[in-house]
């Protein structure tokens, strides 16, 4: 029996008295040694400890025990959990995650206490002209947060537990206190990374970056040549900038990543971006869902149909069972559908989207664990500010929760109404609603209210949406 089916057990385990007991002193402050009981017991556990303190001992022992019971339970090699646990950034995702079981309990999917990432759209200054920007950079004349609030920002998000910062845009790179703004994200112990169209990476900017501790550089490619790339971007030359730019973060030895826009001018070229990037030495691929808001609603005919976007998605999970020599993570939350259903023969090990992007080889154990991360992350893993310094659920789905001028950034995500209906999948509509993939999947919300203004409405780019209709 794989007991991590069952959310209901968990939920009574997690909610117990003593095992709450235990969750909020794992998260507590030792009174004989001074260190938070749960980084004691995970260095323990992966062999770094030096603390002698008896006081730490027996809690220790027993998160030790749980540690190594699901380690077990997902049939994963206690290496690999050693050296996930090692980082330091793991260890923020993980006491969010501590936070997440004593005040919210588990449920199916998963809410988690402090967002393991937040997008900021750190400015809607830029230097192109990008056919299919949702953010309209270039053209809006919002007033952006000073120096002195984005400061403010970073702080708020680093003391309520945020695990990472991604700068994107407009381009940040133009905004003239990013390097000083970032900095002050990395020094307060935040993953930081930056979206860019990079066409400012040159090699002192690059060197700049890895200076300053950016730790992910994610550079658009929407075409594998000057031709298809250029047409997206509106400016001409902008391809070469762009690999000119990736392979200078490569360079510094920057983690790099090519991000496409999948539309119908560029999805049959998809897999000769993704052999560029394989070439070029980028770690990652991110393939973005479109969503037809900002200047993407004037091009809402380039948008791909179900049948095109599950082809896409068959691509990708090809790539990814053959050994794709980067790894390969995607914003469509079809992926997990797809990926499942192809895999269910696979005896031991299959590759699963997990928490919005992250795609992962897995135990067959382990692919429970999709109901819980899988599927769109909008408002209970993942959300997003604007340059004015407004929370929204996602870049793709400007309503407007509150703004972090005057309201707390903890508040908004704990108390907000909409992200709690959007954390609840029980309340999607027609056939996201009944699909039995809700879990893993659940559709992308941004691109149901982009088609309707309502974010619960079925995803209209999903081939089993169009099946039902």
């Amino acid at each position: 029996m794989n007991l991590l089916k069952h959310s209901n057990f968990w939920n009574a385990v997690m909610t117990s008295p003593f095992v709450k007991r235990m969750l909020a002193l794992s998260i507590r402050r030792c009174d004989g040694c001074g260190g938070q009981v749960l980084d004691i017991a995970l260095d323990k556990y992966v062999g770094s400890d030096t603390q002698k303190c008896k006081k730490c001992s027996f809690p220790a022992r027993v998160i030790i025990f749980w540690v190594e019971f699901l380690r077990r339970s997902l049939a994963i090699e206690r290496q690999k959990v050693e050296k996930i646990l090692a980082d330091p950034y793991a260890r923020r995702g993980i006491k969010s995650v501590v936070k997440t079981f004593l005040y919210f309990g588990v449920k199916k999917p998963l809410t988690v206490y402090a967002p393991f990432l937040v997008v900021w759209d750190y400015t809607y200054k830029c230097n192109l002209r990008c056919r299919h920007c949702y953010s309209n950079a270039g053209a809006s004349a919002m007033k952006e947060l000073n120096t002195e609030e984005a400061l403010n920002v970073v702080d708020q998000l680093a003391d309520f537990g945020v695990v990472s910062l991604a700068f994107s845009g407009g381009e940040p790179l133009m905004r003239k206190d990013f390097f000083e703004v970032a900095k002050h994200a990395v020094d307060s112990g935040l993953y930081v990374s930056l979206a860019t169209n990079g066409t400012l990476l040159n090699k002192q900017t690059a060197q700049k970056l890895k200076k300053t501790g950016i730790h992910y550089v994610e550079i658009s490619v929407d075409g594998s040549d000057a031709k298809l790339h250029d047409e997206f971007r509106g400016v001409p030359g902008a391809f070469e900038l762009a690999i000119t730019g990736l392979k200078n973060c490569v360079g510094q030895g920057l983690c790099a990543s090519v991000a496409v826009t999948a539309t119908k001018k560029n999805f049959k070229d998809i897999p000769k971006i993704l052999e560029l990037s394989e070439k070029i030495g980028a770690k990652r691929f991110v393939l973005f869902n479109f969503v037809p808001t900002g200047r993407g609603v004037d091009v809402v005919s380039q948008d791909l149909s179900p049948k095109e976007r599950e082809e896409v998605m068959l691509f990708l999970l090809d790539r990814l069972l053959s050994g794709s020599k980067v790894a390969i993570l995607t914003t469509t939350p079809q992926l997990a559908r797809v990926a499942v259903s192809h895999q269910r023969g696979v005896s031991d090990e299959v590759f699963l989207p997990m928490a919005h992007m992250q795609t992962s080889k897995v135990s067959k154990k382990a692919v429970a664990l999709a109901d819980f991360i899988g599927g769109c992350g909008a408002g209970r893993l993942y959300c997003s500010i604007s340059p004015e310094g407004d929370v929204h659920p996602c870049v793709f789905l400007p309503i407007k929760i509150g703004n972090l001028k005057t309201d707390n950034f903890g508040e908004l995500w704990l108390h907000s109404e909409m992200f709690q209906a959007l954390r609840n999948r029980e309340n999607l509509k027609g056939s996201c609603g009944t699909c039995s993939f809700k879990y893993i999947c659940g559709g992308c919300r941004a691109r149901a209210y982009a088609y309707t203004r309502d974010f619960l409405a079925p995803d209209p780019g999903c081939i089993l949406v169009e099946e039902c209709t």
